[in-house]
């Protein structure tokens, strides 16, 4: 009786909170994911996955939060320290975006020259041009970059704000910065594309930020100026 008890006890204890983040990370995913598969059959769902998303990473979060006496604050939304944010974030941006940049020519320069079978899977639109830097302003380029603001903050408070507030209650900083980036890099084959898995190595960067100054402001805007660079580096080589 007394382990039957005792097992009663363990099945209606509370989950813990990284497990409580884990859950809604993937009911999201889901829910993102069905919103795609019916995209197949109604075209005009397709085009509103992003905005959901944007809505979903912002508001869930927040309502799990105020379910344990806790704000958006608590889990880095704050301004309060947006001078700090500003610097490392663009010490952060000027030290990897070269470096990347460099990195990511020569990978795409690399990926042209694999079997088409393979290319057409893994990079269809890679090619082995030159490198010109140049950049086309236009009303779609406007409207990518405002997009880019709105999705790099969004992603940032659910990733390095909710579930990495959720995860440091029961792990060390180490340990949640990478679960958190993988979850991140998993969460971006809902486009299934296996290159969009290396966004774990800046998800770690952003977490080094969220750790350096307790806020989310500082990894957004350095998720916000790499996916604009990105922009960037795809008009200069397509």
């Amino acid at each position: 009786m007394e382990g039957t008890r005792s097992a009663g006890v363990a099945l209606i204890r509370p989950r813990g909170p990284e497990a409580e983040a884990v859950a809604v990370w993937a009911a999201i995913l889901g829910g993102l994911a069905a919103l795609e598969i019916a995209g197949k059959w109604v075209p005009p769902l397709r085009g509103i996955v992003g905005a959901v998303a944007v809505g979903a990473f912002l508001y869930v979060p927040v309502r799990f939060l105020e379910r344990g006496g806790q704000d958006a604050h608590d889990a880095g939304w704050r301004f309060d320290r947006l001078k700090q944010d500003l610097t490392w974030s663009l010490l952060a941006c000027l030290l990897i975006l070269p470096l990347f940049s460099v990195g990511y020519v020569e990978t795409w320069k690399w990926l042209a020259h694999l079997p088409n079978e393979i290319r057409t899977w893994i990079a269809p639109d890679a090619r082995d041009r030159p490198f010109r830097l140049r950049l086309h302003v236009d009303l779609e380029l406007l409207g990518q970059v405002a997009g880019n603001a709105a999705v790099a903050f969004a992603e940032e408070f659910f990733y390095r704000g909710y579930m990495t507030f959720r995860f440091e209650q029961r792990w060390g900083p180490v340990r949640t910065a990478v679960s958190v980036a993988a979850l991140f890099a998993l969460g971006h084959l809902l486009t299934p594309s296996p290159w969009r898995l290396l966004v774990f190595f800046p998800a770690l960067l952003f977490g080094w930020l969220r750790y350096r100054t307790g806020t989310i402001v500082g990894a957004a805007i350095a998720h916000f100026l790499c996916n604009v660079w990105l922009i960037v580096l795809e008009q200069s080589l397509y």
